[in-house]
This record gives structure tokens, sequence and C-alpha cells, in this order.
């Protein structure tokens, strides 16, 4: 258990020392040991997203209740071999496919989540059905009985909350595919609660959603979860009604599937409006910032890290190292291979997002940018995503320490680096751009 809680403290915060990683392990075990935790110090914070209110629930990061309730999540992720869908690897699989899709002569496209998913999954549900009669061991189980006693749902935010969602989910995902094997699964994937289906034979959409249903009675019993069937949240597509152009979208990514006369399917590809409103509204802020400080630099540094993929390499102790990427150009790199497939929306927004930008706000355009729209261009999330071009935050094949360091002072003198490690250093300079 110690060696687990260390690698947890570690985790949670890469830029301690060795010794404030041991310190800190030694306390929250004691904690532990001790039964000197209470999951009733929560907090709980409302974010309104599209005029929908949203509760997200989470214990302070050091603390010995978030520390526990991570290694009780490892625990049950072992114990139930729980492996986390890759957003990179699905996406990936699904462009793969898609190809193979035009030449089928029957296909049913899906697109489904469940409505409000984390706030109608019963914590006593997953644990009476699943964990009650598991390998966890005793101990462990005593204190997920004092969790669920806190927690009626598995509410958004908490670490377990993913790891029982998830549990009962890989039982609906084998029943589903149990049931829907007769119909040719060319793709299944679920990530959390959003979904695709591609099958290779007809299904009607009635038919489907019955399907659904009844294994939601059996997985989910008296939990009151239900597939969301509004327009923008539910997708049916089948060859046999092929309309001119019909598009689904699947983890930020928006599929355009155009039908022509010729009996022919092509597909183009692009960012969703929603994510791609993100996006722009979190660059805009860097705009905004610069018409008010006029800060040259710090503009052109946020503006060279916005347009790039960002890759950081995080140590995990051992000399094992875990990759991290950030940004709009990394979060949709699988769009590189299909530059001349790029919807018109999309690709507009890679090219011109920082010209349209300049205009709203009436800023005259930097030395830096002025040729960005039309040439190749770090300035340019077209350019970079095209050439793949990264930057690489790792202290012996990326971006050298003395370097970054000396970005920092060009818009923070004084800076100091001294007893600070290379990832810490990294972390301080995305936050001085206000980078997430």
């Amino acid at each position: 258990m110690k060696k687990d809680i260390y690698r947890i403290v570690r985790q949670l915060d890469y830029t301690l020392s060795d010794n404030e990683i041991e310190i800190r392990a030694e306390n929250s075990l004691e904690a532990i040991k001790q039964n000197r935790y209470d999951f009733s110090t929560y907090t709980k914070k409302t974010f309104t997203q599209v005029n929908k209110k949203r509760q997200i629930y989470n214990f302070e990061k050091m603390t010995v209740e978030n520390i526990l309730c991570l290694f009780l999540k490892k625990r049950m992720d072992q114990v139930f071999k729980i492996r986390y869908a890759s957003r990179g690897k699905i996406i990936n699989s699904l462009f793969n496919t898609l190809p193979v899709i035009k030449d089928l002569n029957d296909f049913v496209i899906i697109r489904a989540d469940f409505k409000s998913f984390f706030d109608s999954v019963l914590t006593m549900h997953v644990y009476e059905k699943y964990i009650k009669r598991s390998l966890l061991t005793r101990n462990d189980k005593e204190i997920l009985k004092k969790y669920i006693e806190q927690f009626k749902y598995c509410y958004a935010g908490l670490c377990l909350s993913n790891g029982m969602a998830e549990i009962v989910c890989q039982d609906f995902d084998k029943h589903i595919i149990a049931r829907l094997e007769k119909y040719g699964i060319v793709f299944y994937e679920r990530y959390i609660d959003d979904i695709l289906i591609i099958l290779n034979s007809h299904i009607s959409c009635a038919g489907f959603l019955q399907l659904v249903e009844d294994v939601i009675q059996i997985v989910f019993a008296n939990c009151p979860v239900k597939l969301n069937q509004s327009n923008n949240k539910f997708t049916y597509i089948s060859r046999r009604s092929l309309q001119a152009i019909q598009k689904f979208d699947f983890l930020g990514y928006e599929y355009n599937l155009k039908y022509n006369n010729n009996n022919k399917i092509k597909f183009t590809f692009g960012i969703t409006l929603k994510k791609r409103n993100k996006y722009k509204n979190i660059i805009e802020q860097a705009f905004i910032a610069f018409k008010r400080d006029r800060n040259e630099e710090l503009f052109r540094q946020r503006l060279k890290i916005y347009s790039a993929r960002v890759v950081i390499a995080r140590s995990l102790g051992e000399n094992k190292l875990e990759w991290l990427t950030r940004g709009v150009v990394a979060n949709y790199n699988e769009l590189r291979y299909h530059i001349d497939e790029l919807d018109r929306q999309t690709e507009e927004f890679f090219k011109k997002a920082y010209i349209q930008l300049l205009d709203k706000h009436r800023i005259i355009c930097p030395y830096f940018l002025k040729q960005s729209d039309d040439e190749e261009s770090i300035y340019n999330m077209y350019s970079t995503l095209s050439r793949n071009r990264s930057i690489v935050f790792e202290k012996n094949i990326g971006v050298k320490r003395k370097d970054l360091v000396n970005w920092i002072k060009k818009i923070q003198t004084g800076y100091l680096d001294t007893n600070k490690s290379y990832y810490r250093i990294v972390v301080e300079y995305l936050e001085l751009l206000k980078i997430e």
C-alpha cells in the first residue's frame, strides 16, 4: 500500500522533491490506517454549458480523501481489469475504418450517448452487483461502503465515479456486442458515455432503440439510466435511406458523409462547431490581453504555443516518461492525414482564426503574423497541422532548459529557475502563458 500511495502523491504533483513526496505519503498512509478521513469534505461547483447546469464534485488534490479515492480506484482497476479507452486510438481506428464503409452494400451508423450519465448510475447498484462479490479486500470494501453512504450516484468529477461507472459499462458493452453480432459489427467503441456503432447489415432505428432499452434494464436495473434521443445527441444513418449530405460527430470530430447520384459516398472531416468555438474563445483571450497590455512578446509566445502540437515529457520515476499533449492541433492531429478532405469551416478556422480576431478587435497586425496567412508559419494552425510541427518539452530531445528559461525571462524578467526541475519550469511557463 505504501508504494501505491507514494506513486499517487508523485502523480498528483510532479514538481515535488522525493523527500516531500515521502513525507506526504507517510502522513496520508498513517491517516488512512487510523481512519482519519471524511468523505463529506468534498467541494461541489456548478458549471453552465449551453444553458445546461452541471455539478462537478471533487476533493482538494492533496487531501487524504482524494489520495484514498485514487488508491481505491487503482485497486478496482486491477481487480476488474479495467482498460480505459484511449481517445487517440479510437479516432485512429475510426478513420481507418471509414473508407471500408463506402464499399459496403448495406450499413448503419449509430452515434449515441447516455442522458446525464454520471447522475444516473447508482453507486449502491454497482457495489451490490459487481463489487460486493469481487476479489477486493474486505478493508477496501468497508471503505467503499463509507464512500457510498456519502455519494448516492457516480457524480462527475470524482475519480471513483469513473471507476465504478466503467465497471458497469464494460458489462453493458458485452451485452450490446452480443446482441448486435448478427448484424455484423464493423466498428464498436464507447468512450465513457459516448458510443459509436457501425454495422454492415440493416437494423431499424426503432429496433436498435428497443435493443438498447432491453440491455439497460438488464445491466443498470433500477438506475435511471436512459439513452439520450435528442437531435444533437443521437444520430441514425442507414444506407437504405441516405440523403445527399448527412453527418455525425464523435469525440469532437465531425464526419460529413456526401452521397451523389452515381451512388458514390465521399467523406469530409472537421471539428465540431462547439469545439471550434471553445478553442476560439480560449485563443481570443490572448488577443484581448494584448489589446490591453500591448505586450507583443507575450502575445507572440502565446500564439506560437496555441498554433503548435505541444508535447510534454513527465517523469514517472525509475527512468520512465509519460508523454502529454496540449492544444487544438494536438487534440485533432488525425486531421493532418486528411488535409485535402477538411470541411470548409474547419479549414477556415485553422487558416484564418488569428486574422479574423485581429479584425474583430481592431488590432494592427504584429510583425510575426504579417505573412502567416499565406505561407508556412509557426503562427498558423493550418501550417503546423499539415507539417505536423511540434514543440517538444523534454530536456534531452526537445527544448533545452536554458532556452526555456530564456523564453520565460523575455516575458518575466527576474525569473529564477534555481533548484527547480525541468518539468516544474515547463508547468510555470505554460501557467505564465495561461495555457491549459
